[in-house]
């Protein structure tokens, strides 16, 4: 027997949720998401007594009818709260953003880091426009610039000695001369030049960056917003797994639930897999999908003994750690720990392949040891590996060119596909909640 339905929605996370609300009494929609649970990536795993999350999941709002709705949902349960991280280079630690908070550094690292920036200034002060746009191209290629030039153009040769490119190559897995520069907005602050004079040489700390200020739970860690989203939702189906997709007869194949008929389509999934999963692909899809890429992230959540560290996360840019960000998630909320404890989570990125979890494990207990996270390995009373298979998408020439092409097919075939991994694309939760209401929205205007 086939199931009919308007809108399918394959997804339970945040996006595939603020479109069910937008269409919940006005379409007849169907949400189905393979875990066992809604959320998605915004989930949280509890294990005696620690809550932990999918990595450091916090609400930036920028926008003002998606910032009322998810703080009009999570009602009085919710914290607001002021950025407190750090950088970790040379045995000192500087505050987040590096290139606007280089005071700590030694003198040698500081003057290397200021005189290139200067620079670099100096080269491109009468094309500031180009300069800040991480947008710009190469005038002779005619393509998206890459990372290593764009950063240093930008920030100068120190800067990105220092902290941009050993950094980013821990987090992207990728090599950074193919990366695409096209990602870094909002996400890479740019100081102006007396910002990064002032910062280096007078001790105050300078903010700045998309999430100066952020939004988590009081209580049950960031599940407690897909939840509160998905109250009174009616026509969720988890453990359901999109198996296949018959893009001609509109009839997705979902475990659980069997040939599913729809009008239209909603993907929130990796797009990379869903694209797979259609049968008969029409021509040129299966060649662009190969061409997507993406990285995958490993997160060591911790249950320790209480620490007296304030920070709510570190970023470790130098080889001899591991990870690239540590973070400690009861400064977030102290309700994700037992009386006494601690949760943290750590984060280590591969390019996809398996990561060792027992040789890991020694080599992140040595280095939060080394890193001043925690005083010894006795003080760990708890701990749980969570995997993001698909964490972030790589941005390169290949995406550039393959993506609209993905994206203009399944819209040619009525869906719509959203979010963070639907859309194949690095952004954050806010984000995700505002395509999947603009999405809906647009699907009751069509009135198909």
């Amino acid at each position: 027997m086939t199931i009919k339905t308007d809108v399918l929605i394959i997804g339970g996370g945040l996006a595939g949720l603020s479109a069910a609300r937008v269409l919940q009494g006005k379409k007849n929609y169907l949400l189905v998401e393979k875990e066992a649970g809604i959320g998605g990536l915004a989930a949280s795993v509890e294990k005696n007594g620690f809550t932990f999350d999918y990595s450091g999941h916090l609400l930036h709002l920028h926008w003002k009818e998606t910032g009322d709705l998810i703080l009009r949902l999570l009602k009085n349960n919710h914290f607001k709260l002021k950025r407190n991280s750090w950088i970790r280079l040379k045995d000192v630690e500087v505050p987040y953003p590096f290139q606007a908070n280089l005071y700590n550094l030694p003198d040698d690292i500081k003057s290397e880091c200021v005189s290139g920036f200067l620079e670099a200034y100096n080269t491109s002060h009468n094309s500031l426009a180009t300069r800040h746009s991480p947008l710009a191209v190469s005038h002779s290629q005619k393509r998206p610039e890459v990372f290593t030039h764009w950063t240093r153009r930008v920030f100068g040769e120190g800067i990105s000695k220092h902290f941009m490119l050993p950094y980013n190559a821990k987090l992207w897995q990728y090599p950074l001369n193919r990366l695409t520069a096209d990602w870094c907005a909002p996400f890479v602050p740019m100081p102006k030049p007396q910002e990064v004079l002032e910062a280096a040489y007078l001790p105050k700390r300078k903010t700045m960056g998309y999430n100066p200020v952020f939004y988590y739970p009081k209580r049950g860690g960031i599940r407690a917003l897909p939840e509160a989203m998905a109250k009174d939702l009616k026509n969720i189906h988890t453990g359901c797994e999109l198996q296949s997709l018959d893009l001609k007869r509109k009839i997705a194949f979902i475990k659980g639930l069997g040939p599913v008929k729809y009008e239209r389509l909603i993907n929130t999934m990796p797009l990379k897999y869903f694209v797979g999963l259609i049968k008969s692909p029409p021509a040129g899809l299966k060649a662009h999908n190969a061409r997507l890429r993406h990285n995958t992230v490993y997160v060591l959540n911790l249950g320790v003994k209480g620490t007296s560290v304030k920070k709510h996360w570190t970023y470790f840019p130098e080889k001899e750690f591991l990870f690239y960000r540590a973070g400690i998630a009861t400064n977030f909320s102290r309700r994700l720990a037992p009386k006494g404890c601690d949760s943290l989570y750590i984060e280590t990125a591969t390019p996809g392949y398996a990561l060792n979890l027992a040789a890991a494990e020694k080599k992140i207990f040595r280095g939060l040891i080394k890193g001043g996270v925690i005083k010894s390995e006795d003080d760990i009373v708890e701990k749980l590996w969570l995997k993001i298979p698909c964490a972030y998408v790589i941005y390169d020439a290949a995406r550039n060119i393959s993506l609209p092409a993905i994206i203009s097919i399944l819209a040619d075939n009525d869906i719509s596909s959203i979010g963070r991994y639907g859309a194949w694309k690095y952004s954050f939760m806010e984000e995700s909640v505002k395509e999947g209401l603009e999405t809906a929205k647009k699907m009751l205007v069509d009135n198909f």
